[in-house]
């Protein structure tokens, strides 16, 4: 204990008998005020260096438990009407969680880092339930704004037909209205978000388009919701344009789930997405949609802990390059990937390898192996990494000898 007597505050005493017992008692509450003192300290840095903040709890509306921010923690606060244990982020100071452990998972892996922004930046709160509430309060939103959308089905209040996807390009060229008069436009660089976790709370009832719609950049970034039935995003320059907690649902097995033109300021994330149903439940496009040059795309799309199931032919058809990580490719029409490029694989995917349909071989200037389409010359072959079997074609059970020599 002599190492106590090194703080100016703690002057040990030379000796212990009768007399110096207060003295020894007054010098005990002092150690354990300076120990206290410094835990608080350390818990202040681990908090900190975590994201998390203290101060007084915030008050609760409802009376009822708050549970901890992060989907998997089940952790809870107390009754009472505060939030009695939980920690706020230093950010946005609206989400809560019991350990900087939940703050990290809520960060890293479950898109919190998408859908946080700071109490002082402008929103706009959607009044009303009708995509032309949301609409109009897109036209009101300035570059860098949130809007943020309550729970609901949204609708027209008009009748609206969709957009053909397939006219997409002639409606462009000859300047007609491309967009379809079902379409909600997102022009500029703001924020669009339903509740925090809400995938199944907003349902948007129409196309949704991330459009340019000036020479203004920055981020585009949608979170929280459900797009009814397709998304297309098309030539753009903005910083990146990202999905975050989004599903997009195509019912119609003659229109693509989600098309993704030219990033050519920056990439397209989709960050723990569903994208279900559709000819292409994802196309990305290598075409200009304006000038309909060949534009290099390449990694510019990056699908990061997504499910892409249910397209009548593929999960994923690509022009270009992509970038794939901890992703499901499953249960489409085909199979589940066609590449002209390949993609860069960051490993923990799982993708639908089963063939064509029965009697469905490789078609002219086409190799069919291992779930994968490729337009390639006849010859060297190399796609993502993946080796291909010497002198065959392997498509699920079935075999095709002679098909080329591969390396």
């Amino acid at each position: 204990m002599r190492w106590l007597s090194l703080h100016p505050m703690l002057p040990l005493p030379e000796a212990i008998s009768v007399d110096s017992l207060p003295f020894l008692v007054v010098w005990l509450l002092i150690v354990a005020s300076v120990f206290s003192s410094w835990l608080v300290a350390r818990e202040n840095r681990d908090r900190h260096a975590a994201g998390l903040s203290g101060g007084q709890a915030m008050p609760s509306s409802s009376g009822s438990p708050k549970r901890c921010g992060s989907i998997s923690c089940p952790k809870t606060s107390s009754m009472g009407g505060e939030q009695e244990g939980l920690l706020a982020c230093s950010i946005c100071r609206s989400a809560w969680y019991c350990s900087k452990e939940c703050q990290k998972n809520a960060w890293t892996k479950e898109g919190h880092k998408y859908c946080c922004a700071k109490p002082d930046v402008p929103r706009i709160i959607v009044d009303g339930n009708y995509l032309d509430d949301v609409k109009s309060a897109i036209d009101k939103a300035n570059p860098g704004d949130i809007v943020e959308l309550k729970e609901g089905d949204y609708q027209w209040k008009r009748d609206c037909k969709p957009v053909d996807m397939k006219d997409m390009n002639d409606a462009l060229k000859s300047k007609k209205k491309a967009n379809g008069d079902d379409a909600l436009v997102i022009d500029k660089p703001i924020k669009i978000w339903g509740p925090p976790g809400g995938i199944d709370s907003v349902q948007l009832n129409c196309q949704l388009v991330v459009d340019q719609g000036s020479s203004l950049l920055g981020d585009v970034l949608i979170s929280n919701l459900t797009v009814k039935p397709n998304i297309l995003v098309k030539t753009n320059n903005y910083k990146s344009v990202t999905f975050s907690c989004v599903r997009s649902q195509q019912d119609d097995e003659d229109e693509d789930g989600v098309r993704v033109h030219i990033m050519r300021g920056g990439k397209c994330l989709f960050f723990r997405c569903e994208i279900i149903g559709g000819t292409e439940a994802l196309y990305i496009d290598g075409i200009d949609q304006l000038s309909q040059s060949q534009e290099d795309n390449e990694d510019r799309v990056h699908l990061k802990r997504c499910v892409i199931r249910n397209g009548a032919k593929r999960g994923i058809c690509a022009d270009d390059k992509f970038i794939l990580e901890a992703t499901t490719i499953s249960d489409n029409g085909w199979y589940g990937i066609r590449s002209n490029k390949g993609w860069t694989d960051k490993g923990k995917n799982d993708w639908q390898k089963n063939p064509m349909k029965p009697n469905q071989g490789p078609s002219s200037g086409n190799g069919m192996f291992d779930g994968i389409a490729m337009s390639t010359p006849m010859g060297s072959l190399s796609i993502g990494g993946h080796k291909i079997p010497v002198n065959s074609v392997q498509t699920g059970d079935t075999a095709f000898p002679g098909f080329g020599k591969f390396k």
